[in-house]
């Protein structure tokens, strides 16, 4: 095996991969490839691939064996993928034809997402999300099924007892250590979350959290009281100004593409595609108004910021690879400006009494999603334990429900999955970034978005691209590991404080 080649074209594959993702789900193209690329290039993906790489894993030391470890991690997971590479495609391009009843016209099942989240009617909310569901039972779920079933026997197939333990060797990562972890921020936040959600479902909508589902925390989180600070003609410019007050230009990273046009295909969920790191970025987002769209187009900028900044001097692994927690925890740093009180007033020009009460709403939706993923890592170990895949969509309905203490629709079991459990990824992010903003307000105060000083030291950790892990990222900063107490404390104190 020519080790040079096998980098050279595995960086060749991604790009061809996440173009055609950013092509599919950026609205501009139905159909979706992924399966005729995995045939172009299956020779990277062979058993025999997969040992020479572990073995290069297990005699090496260091740096090598780093590299070898993200190399392993990219060989075993197209390995498994390569299985599945039609079910991948059909997927994909379900969704994308898909369409829902909603009083008497039909909407494609994406843009559906939208309207359910702007619709101010229960009766009418609930009815979208119904129907959503019932489309994904009678569409999506056969496939799912399938996709998810031949991924599990693939892993056994590898020599793990199920598709968890794959995944726990390949990230290197204990999940039921961090299971337990997110077990103590369930208990740690119960009652502060039961009385503040409570209270803001009540006060905002009219009804108890115990008579809640799933869509209506969607609506809540809309905000549309809000509105008139986050005009979709403002997005761009103060994104852009934001980054200009901490001496970034991203005018001057001809690499970053924005992608914020309205197509009615187009993904709800945005997102960042990287065909080529660091040269051609894409962020994208499909604005549906409102609050949600600053959130992500802050969030998403994170990712492109530490992309287009990448150094492409570092080798293939360290751009194109790696704990994608890290990345996950630059966006996440730069969504944070959506809860400091000054860069509200500042930019969005709320009052100081108004920015507080936004950062209050704000916060009681972090840990909204943080009870969330809590949840789908416990559901998501119960789905990938080895056992039939049967009978798990209840299982799915109590885990969420419980956590949220809201209605979940069962059909949702096989579609609220990320591969290779990437939730590990969210919450390990969400750890990093309370820490990561410790040490930026001890060294930059809390208006650091201010300094120039804070933009360069930014500006050095993502050019590194994820040469390091999260855990060695926060070593460098002086931590001692990642603390889940960062962000069970944040999370507490922001939200009593109000």
């Amino acid at each position: 095996m020519d080790i040079i080649k096998y980098r050279k074209d595995a960086e060749s594959f991604l790009y061809k991969v996440d173009k055609e993702h950013y092509l599919h789900f950026s609205g501009q193209k139905d159909s979706i490839n992924i399966s005729g690329i995995y045939d172009e290039y299956k020779y990277l993906f062979s058993r025999k691939n997969i040992d020479y790489i572990k073995n290069i894993k297990d005699k090496s030391t260091s740096k090598e064996k780093k590299k070898a470890a993200y190399l392993l991690k990219f060989c075993t997971e197209g390995y498994i993928e390569r299985q599945v590479k039609d079910l991948i495609d059909k997927i994909a391009e379900d969704e994308a034809q898909a369409k829902i009843d909603i009083e008497g016209r039909k909407v494609p099942f994406r843009y559906s997402e939208i309207l359910m989240v702007n619709e101010p009617d229960k009766i009418k909310r609930d009815r979208i999300e119904d129907n959503r569901s019932k489309k994904i039972a009678e569409s999506f779920n056969d496939t799912l099924y399938t996709y998810w079933d031949t991924l599990h026997r693939k892993a056994v197939d590898l020599g793990f007892s199920n598709y968890s333990e794959l995944f726990s060797y390949l990230k290197e990562e204990d999940f039921y250590s961090l299971q337990a972890k997110m077990e103590r921020l369930l208990n740690e936040t119960q009652d502060l979350y039961e009385k503040h959600f409570t209270s803001l479902l009540e006060r905002e909508l009219g009804i108890c959290l115990k008579d809640s589902r799933r869509s209506d925390f969607s609506f809540i989180k809309r905000a549309k009281k809000y509105d008139r600070f986050f005009k979709k003609d403002n997005l761009i410019p103060i994104f852009t100004d934001a980054l200009f007050e901490m001496g970034i230009d991203i005018s001057r990273y001809g690499n970053i593409h924005l992608d914020v046009e309205e197509r009615e295909n187009k993904s709800p969920r945005a997102f960042c595609c990287t065909p080529k790191v660091p040269e051609e970025i894409y962020l994208v987002i499909m604005p549906g108004g409102g609050q949600d769209d600053y959130e992500a187009m802050l969030h998403e900028g994170g990712h492109s910021l530490h992309f287009g900044s990448t150094s492409s001097k570092l080798d293939f692994e360290y751009r194109c690879l790696g704990d994608n927690a890290v990345t996950e925890g630059y966006a996440f740093c730069m969504e944070q400006l959506m809860k400091n009180r000054q860069w509200l007033v500042d930019f969005l020009k709320m009052s100081p009494e108004l920015a507080r009460e936004f950062v209050y709403f704000s916060n009681l939706v972090k840990l909204w999603f943080c009870r969330r993923y809590a949840g789908k890592l416990k559901y998501e170990l119960t789905l990938h334990n080895g056992k039939p895949i049967d009978g798990k969509d209840s299982i799915y309905k109590e885990i969420l429900s419980d956590v949220n203490l809201m209605e979940y629709p069962e059909e949702n079991y096989l579609r609220d999955v990320d591969g290779g459990f990437y939730c590990t990824n969210y919450i390990r992010a969400w750890i990093f970034q309370s820490q990561l903003k410790e040490y930026m307000y001890r060294k930059f105060d809390y208006n650091w978005y201010k300094k120039k000083k804070a933009g360069l030291f930014l500006k050095e950790l993502w050019s590194y691209g994820q040469k390091y892990s999260a855990s060695e990222v926060l070593s460098q900063l002086d931590f001692k590991s990642l603390d889940i107490s960062y962000l069970i404390d944040s999370l507490i104190d922001e939200i009593r404080n109000f």
